[in-house]
């Protein structure tokens, strides 16, 4: 699980009330091996993203702030297109594994319960952020929460801490519950992200160990200096974090601390 832009060159300008759907599009519904939807609390709601619809305004939202890759291994990127290059094929929905999320934060907390069928009023929403379910292994009931990437301008405003208890909350509850049952939620970050590490504690994960060298960085990257002669000159090494919940510590307490109000799963 990872936290937290490119510079220059022109991208088109998005209103990204736009973004907000009643539920994926065929392009979004993609190929993850599990049954996939949007996702919503009072605070935040999660679309599966798609570069053509979110790119523009992940775009303008992070290309003057570079220190937002800094635990990251990808960025920042110099140009648009670089941008989509990258993320074209990582981040579109069509991975068995993994499914990446637009956070679309509401731009106030809605005056009736979703249940509230008396009262219909639209909710306007804007683009804050991504975040997803990567490294996911459906026979053994397995994900990972990752792709956790939050514009400067949402920092800071609970905006990904919604988020984060949304794909906590479809993971671990049950499938009687509105949940995918699964029984492991999986966090990695890097060791020295300390703020990283402790939003996942503060979401209940426990820390399970170091993986010492566990990820090859670009050089112009923060990291670890290989010995000499090693196979990939030029570049950085990484010790990573693991922490997990699982199905255990969900009924054990974690399901309660997450599920506080405002970030209530929304019922399908």
């Amino acid at each position: 699980m990872e936290s937290r832009g490119p510079h220059c060159a022109e991208a088109p300008e998005q209103q990204v009330a736009s973004c907000a759907s009643s539920g994926p599009t065929s392009e979004g519904a993609g190929k993850f091996c599990f049954p996939i939807r949007d996702l919503e609390n009072d605070r935040v709601k999660l679309t599966p993203f798609i570069p053509s619809v979110h790119a523009p305004a992940y775009w303008e939202g992070t290309r003057t702030h570079p220190e937002i890759y800094t635990f990251l291994p990808l960025g920042p990127f110099s140009t648009y297109d670089a941008l989509v290059a990258h993320i074209s094929p990582r981040w579109s929905p069509g991975r068995a594994e993994q499914i990446v999320f637009a956070i679309l934060a509401k731009s106030q907390t809605p005056s009736a319960s979703n249940t509230d069928t008396a009262t219909v009023t639209e909710t306007p929403y804007t683009f804050a952020g991504i975040c997803g379910y990567i490294n996911t292994v459906a026979a053994h009931l397995t994900t990972e929460i990752g792709a956790l990437v939050s514009l400067p301008a949402f920092q800071g405003t609970g905006v990904m801490s919604a988020a984060v208890a949304l794909l906590m909350q479809y993971a671990l509850l049950l499938p009687s519950e509105g949940g995918l049952g699964l029984r492991r939620v999986q966090y990695q970050t890097d060791a020295n992200n300390d703020r990283s590490i402790a939003l996942a504690r503060k979401f209940g994960f426990q820390q399970e160990g170091i993986l010492r060298w566990h990820r090859v960085m670009p050089g112009e990257k923060s990291g670890l200096s290989p010995r000499e002669g090693d196979g990939k000159p030029g570049t950085k090494g990484r010790h990573t974090a693991i922490l997990a919940v699982c199905w255990d510590d969900w009924e054990q307490g974690v399901k309660e601390k997450i599920s506080r109000p405002g970030h209530v799963l929304y019922a399908a």
